[in-house]
């Protein structure tokens, strides 16, 4: 995979996880719970998540890789954390944790696939 691949597909990631935020708190105000828990802490289903799979040894064995794997899983445990709670109508619950927890974990994933990015841009 090339350079300009690699930097498209964290580009791309960091868009995808950042409408999580926004997908999590309609759930919450409209009551839609389909799916919801399973997708929110389903690290492998998503298309990044996908793509980290897919990646070959060389290019998964990099610390940037390594560290934005970790933190990836962990934003998908915080949203399926958030995405339990919305679906035993915990809304103020879901709600806090959605603005604490998930917030920072969001925070640390696009740093992390920031940090990716600029270690393949050198």
């Amino acid at each position: 995979m090339s350079t300009p691949e690699i930097y498209q597909k964290l580009t791309d990631a960091i868009g995808a996880h950042g409408a999580w935020k926004h997908r999590l708190r309609v759930a919450v105000h409209m009551n839609d719970r389909q799916d919801l828990v399973k997708d929110a802490g389903d690290h492998h289903n998503c298309a990044f998540g996908r793509w980290l799979d897919g990646l070959s040894p060389e290019v998964r064995g990099s610390q940037e890789a390594q560290e934005t794997i970790r933190r990836h899983a962990e934003f998908h445990s915080k949203a399926s954390k958030v995405a339990q709670k919305i679906v035993l109508g915990q809304k103020d619950l879901a709600l806090a944790l959605l603005d604490a927890e998930f917030s920072e974990a969001s925070k640390v994933l696009t740093s992390a696939v920031s940090r990716w990015k600029f270690a393949v841009s050198r």
